[in-house]
């Protein structure tokens, strides 16, 4: 059975354009507490300006693993 946080981190991940896996580990593990928390609310309140700082700032913990 799917639980309630498991249908919310698919959703904040499809928003990222991420799979879930990539989402939990950048947000568990590579992200602050302080960014997680933005990215993560950025994305639930709906605020088009805030959503496009969230994708950012997590495409900016992605482009790190690139490196």
């Amino acid at each position: 059975m799917i639980g309630l946080f498991d249908i919310l981190d698919q959703g904040i991940a499809d928003e990222l354009g991420v799979d879930v896996g990539t989402y939990i580990e950048v947000i568990d593990m590579k992200a602050s507490e302080e960014d997680a928390q933005f990215i993560i609310m950025s994305l639930l309140e709906g605020d088009e300006n805030k959503k496009e700082q969230a994708r950012e700032l997590f495409n900016k913990y992605l482009a790190e693993d690139s490196e």
